[in-house]
């Protein structure tokens, strides 16, 4: 396998250059060094020129399938260089190419032409005019990447020279006059020229949404969402996105992996140190294809703006709320660039805490009894977390480029307690009330993690390889007082330890055929999960179990595109080994061997603000570690939480339709889920009234769902309203259950953006949702109001932002469980009322250039 392997690599670099066509990127790179490349890569011309003449003249363009004249006209573009083709001197099978700036010894004015979003201007006309009397010197236009070079010698006055007038134009822009003192004019911002043709405003639109392979992309850049603050922010108010703080579910999808230009964000920080004037779009992506993990259900993909600029740079993030309990976050980067190389440190900490106030009820029937318990359980947990990164990258050329990240962690401080009191009746009688105090310890440091990349070409054939190796250790604590008069006194103490380590690579290699490309490669993890579990009153039965787990996965997808449409498809084939061994002994039942194929197709058409695609995927979703172990959670005296060894991953095959039309959006779609994993209450032993509640694999679930987003524009005002709907399909009598659980969710999620300025903008949200069915659950209505106030200083530098959440505080958790033998209702307020401000600082700026993506991404989630 591996000599064909290496065959094939080899025969497709050697088709690529026998054909002597060149296909290469090139991002605000010399011409020079460009020439320089091309010369080493072609045989069949030499290329002369003169570095230092050519130096300043610096390109941005994407070259396809050319031929090395080609190639070169199309770097030099409209730049006043001359290139000529003649006859080899030294070498008659070679021909010479010499590329030259006729006017050698004239200074050369030089600048950078931006829009109003701060993306480049290609093609704007600049022409270079006597400051006496306006008459035209000379001209040029501007390149792709918006740079432009004018040689040109100034005008004389008396015995020195004058300065020249600058006139830059574009349609649709207008025209700036700009006095050159010297040849230096740097940034350039153009400004939209807004133009009436009998009352009628004729200006252009960007469509906001638009279809893309497995799912929607939303413009970013030209949006209200631009100046929110950060990635983390502007997530959170995406169609068809719910969550904070870098914890996200895709409606309909669940949890997704978030990249952040191809690479794996792994922490928080990543997302509050991006800043949202960097974002030029965002993909969402609920049909993800075969080169990702098929555990992975939903992607959000977030393109930057392209980085400029070397030397150091210093970013700073602070954040304050407060909920009746202060809760705070810091980071700070620095990074340093020159040339190709880039060097950063993070460090962040965060001061948090969770709290709850708790009203629990369950009834309980077995054995001829009817147990009842009333409780109430308000829960305070602090957590103060450390983190650190440093990471280095160097970019050898446009193609190739190396990285290396090292991140070290852990919790400096995590507890709280649980003062419960309940009321316990056995067939409506007291049997007895009980205060129990529950106090819990935790650590999770150290957690080590390391990632190496690099990303490169060798012809036409693209190389993307990832490393990752993951070291955590976790500890958990828990001792709960009871005392009570009719039922005695109790302590009981538990002790959990766990540690959990990751290997894994990743290589995806990409080739253009024919009209699209052709993705392949594979993805290799090696991980092993070790907990012991121990209960020094033996009120509970201690566990040690260890999981030593392969995945050997293989993948090739294709993507083509035919006029106005696109179609693709992937198949990707996991190999999966999990040992199971319970104190130090293999088991032969829980121990699993999976062997796997995942296909996936799509097919689309887009045409201006038309867009329509059809997907299908085959995925799966592994249980964790930690609920496949046996341990057994003590709550109280007459329930119990545990894990399942015997649990099985689950298989979805999903069937989405996206439709975008500008500010319009679409989706609607299907479910069939084998084996899902759900949680269900049952007796934890015969002959007692003790209820655990355990994930449980059930053969058949299925679930519809479909959403509408609307995001006109009126100028100052800017809405944006979706309308969700999702419903399972669940056989839960089938299971011993009364009651059918197949209700609908509806949702209205009404977010309205106010621009007051060009610094200042307000924001009102308002979200419902109504009563629902999931799994075996019942949830009750929920409605809440947000509302947040922002300003930024220095140019765009510094953004602070005043945000109050769940104003009125109308917003709890509150569900009933059904099951066999059981019945539990959960009433909670969770804190979620609270106000804060937020800080976003950031001096000379640029997204980072490293471009890992990391590898065994799933299986850290799993860890």
């Amino acid at each position: 396998m591996k000599r064909i392997t290496f065959m094939l690599v080899c025969c497709l670099i050697f088709t690529g250059v026998q054909a002597q066509k060149i296909t290469r990127e090139y991002h605000n790179v010399s011409l020079s060094e460009a020439l320089r490349q091309l010369d080493e890569q072609t045989e069949e011309y030499t290329i002369s020129f003169l570095y230092n003449e050519l130096e300043d003249f610096r390109i941005t363009t994407s070259v396809h399938h050319k031929t090395v004249p080609d190639a070169i006209r199309q770097m030099i573009g409209f730049y006043p260089i001359r290139m000529s083709v003649e006859p080899g001197i030294t070498n008659p099978n070679q021909q010479e190419i010499i590329v030259e700036c006729p006017q050698k010894t004239a200074p050369r004015y030089k600048g950078n032409i931006i829009d109003e979003q701060g993306q480049p201007v290609a093609y704007a006309n600049i022409a270079l005019l006597s400051s006496q009397d306006s008459t035209l010197i000379t001209g040029g236009v501007s390149n792709e990447s918006g740079l432009f070079v004018i040689p040109c010698e100034r005008p004389q006055e008396g015995n020195g020279t004058q300065p020249v007038l600058a006139r830059i134009s574009y349609v649709g822009y207008k025209t700036i006059y700009k006095r050159c003192n010297s040849t230096n004019l740097g940034t350039i911002r153009m400004q939209p020229e807004t133009m009436t043709l009998k009352g009628v405003v004729v200006k252009g639109e960007i469509p906001q949404y638009r279809t893309t392979t497995g799912g929607m992309t939303v413009e970013i850049q030209n949006s209200i969402l631009k100046d929110v603050g950060t990635a983390d922010e502007v997530l959170s108010m995406l169609p068809n996105v719910q969550g904070g703080d870098g914890n996200y579910t895709v409606f309909a999808k669940g949890t997704p992996e978030i990249y952040i230009n191809n690479k794996k964000v792994q922490n928080t920080r990543d997302l509050k140190q991006l800043k949202s004037t960097d974002i030029k779009s965002i993909d969402v992506i609920t049909s993800p294809g075969a080169k990702y993990n098929a555990e992975v259900s939903a992607v959000i993909r977030i393109k930057t703006v392209r980085p400029q600029g070397d030397g150091m740079s210093v970013g700073a993030y602070s954040q304050v709320v407060y909920n009746e309990k202060w809760t705070t976050y810091d980071d700070a980067t620095v990074k340093y660039r020159t040339g190709g190389l880039e060097a950063f440190g993070t460090i962040s900490l965060n001061n948090h805490n969770h709290s709850e106030d708790n009203t629990l009820q369950s009834d309980t029937y077995a054995n001829g009894n009817h147990v009842s318990i009333d409780q109430y359980a308000p829960t305070s947990n602090w957590i103060t977390m450390l983190n650190g990164q440093i990471g280095v990258s160097y970019d050898f050329d446009a193609d190739n480029s190396i990285g290396f990240t090292y991140s070290l962690g852990g919790s400096l401080y995590e507890g709280g307690t649980v003062p419960m009191q309940q009321i316990i009746t056995r067939n409506n009688a007291l049997e007895g009330t009980v205060d129990q105090l529950m106090k819990f310890g935790a650590s999770n440091r150290p957690h080590h993690e390391t990632n190496i990349y690099y990303v490169g070409k060798v012809g036409k054939l693209g190389i993307d390889f990832n490393g990752s190796w993951i070291w955590k250790k976790d500890m958990y604590n828990q001792t709960s007082f009871e005392q009570s008069l009719q039922l005695g006194d109790r302590i009981v103490t538990t002790h959990n330890e766990n540690r959990g380590n990751m290997l894994a690579g990743k290589l995806v290699l990409t080739y253009p055929i024919w009209k699209g490309e052709l993705s392949f490669g594979s993805e290799v993890t090696r991980s092993n999960s070790h907990s012991i579990y121990e209960n020094i009153e033996r009120v509970l039965s201690p566990s040690d179990d260890e999981i030593r787990e392969s995945n050997i996965a293989g993948f090739a997808e294709y993507q083509m595109k035919l006029g106005d449409w696109s179609i693709g498809g992937g198949l990707r084939y996991e190999a999966v080994n999990s040992d199971y061994y319970s104190f130090g002994k293999y088991l032969t039942e829980p121990s699993r061997q999976y062997r796997d194929l995942f296909p996936n197709f799509i097919a689309g058409w887009q045409k201006n603000k038309w867009g329509i695609q059809l997907s299908y995927d085959k995925r799966i979703s592994r249980p964790s570690y930690q609920s496949l172990n046996s341990n057994v959670q003590y709550d109280n005296r007459y329930e119990y939480e545990g894990g399942n060894p015997l649990l099985r991953p689950s298989i979805m095959q999903n069937l989405d339709l996206n439709v975008t039309y500008s500010w319009l959006s679409f989706t609607a779609g299907y479910s069939h889920n084998k084996d899902a994993r759900l949680s269900f209450g049952s007796l934890y032993q015969e002959g007692t009234e003790i209820t655990i509640w355990t994930d449980r694999n059930f053969d058949k679930f299925e679930s519809y769902h479909a959403s509408l987003t609307v995001s006109p524009n009126f100028g100052f005002y800017q809405p944006t309203l979706t309308l969700s709907y999702w419903q399972q399909d669940f056989d839960t009598q089938a299971y011993g259950i009364t009651s059918k659980l197949n209700d609908p969710e509806w949702q209205i999620n009404f977010r309205n953006w106010f621009s007051i300025d060009k610094t200042t903008k307000a924001m009102l949200y308002l979200h419902y949702s109504t009563n629902y069915d999931n799994g075996f659950n019942h949830y009750a209505h929920n409605f809440n109001i947000n509302a947040r106030v922002q300003k930024t200083f220095f140019g765009g530098n510094l953004t602070a932002a005043l945000f109050a959440n769940d104003i009125f505080r109308n917003l709890r958790e509150r569900w009933t469980g059904y099951y066999p033998v059981t019945t539990m209702t959960k009433d909670a307020y969770l804190y979620t009322q609270n106000i804060g401000v937020s800080l976003s600082y950031n001096f000379n700026t640029t997204r980072s250039k490293y471009k890992g993506t990391g590898a065994g991404n799933e299986e850290k989630n799993r860890l």
